[in-house]
């Protein structure tokens, strides 16, 4: 079973149609199927880490996932081509960036290839707040690529359980600090390319991509 997890209901949502998934559960999350991928699950965890790796664990635990897939937006934090507004990339490595243990970062957690086949490749940090400050981006550039809520927890718990986990994100905002705008202006256009590439990868139908 392949469990995929958005944070919110507008990242799922261009997938959830083009799916043509069916809700099945409302609690503790959001949980649908796919007719024509009955070992696809997806679930909407909402945002933040403890949602995310409370839903990763659920979806190993009690729907027997043996393989976790996370989607949705990041921010860039650095200037190149690769990370421009819009650009899809897979995650080789996720960790928190707003964590210590001991007064050190927790060593990454890597991710598994396979829907990301093909994308740019990117580091992931994963905070509690959002990044919209060009001091933390360049403190967070240090260690990634691309920051989200939600990643880094979802592949820890992931690791935790021998499950493996890949992860493609969308760039919707350059992290500083006027891109709060920014995000949700690219944010449905994003989505609807991860959900292009996720549903392309899942059945090898022909997208637009």
């Amino acid at each position: 079973m392949i469990g995929l997890i958005f944070a919110t209901r507008q990242e799922a949502r261009p997938f959830l149609e083009l799916s043509q998934a069916e809700q099945i559960e409302e609690q503790p999350f959001a949980l649908y199927k796919i007719p024509t991928l009955p070992k696809v699950c997806v679930a909407i965890c909402r945002i933040g880490k403890v949602a995310a790796a409370a839903t990763c664990q659920a979806l190993i635990l009690t729907h027997k996932a043996d393989r976790i897939i996370n989607a949705g937006a990041c921010g860039a934090l650095h200037d190149r081509p690769e990370l421009a507004i819009g650009s899809l990339v897979h995650i080789t490595e996720a960790t928190e960036g707003d964590h210590e243990v001991f007064g050190r970062r927790p060593k990454p957690v890597i991710c598994t290839t396979g829907i990301g086949n093909g994308l740019p490749s990117a580091r992931l940090v994963t905070c509690d707040r959002p990044i919209f400050d060009p001091v933390q981006r360049e403190i967070q550039g240090a260690f990634a690529d691309v920051v989200d809520m939600e990643g880094a927890a979802i592949a820890r718990v992931a690791q935790l359980y021998g499950v493996p986990c890949e992860m493609v994100k969308g760039v919707t905002d350059n992290a500083l600090e006027l891109d709060r705008k920014r995000l949700l202006e690219n944010l449905n256009m994003v989505c609807d390319r991860i959900s292009q590439w996720i549903w392309k990868t899942l059945t090898g139908a022909s997208t637009d991509q």
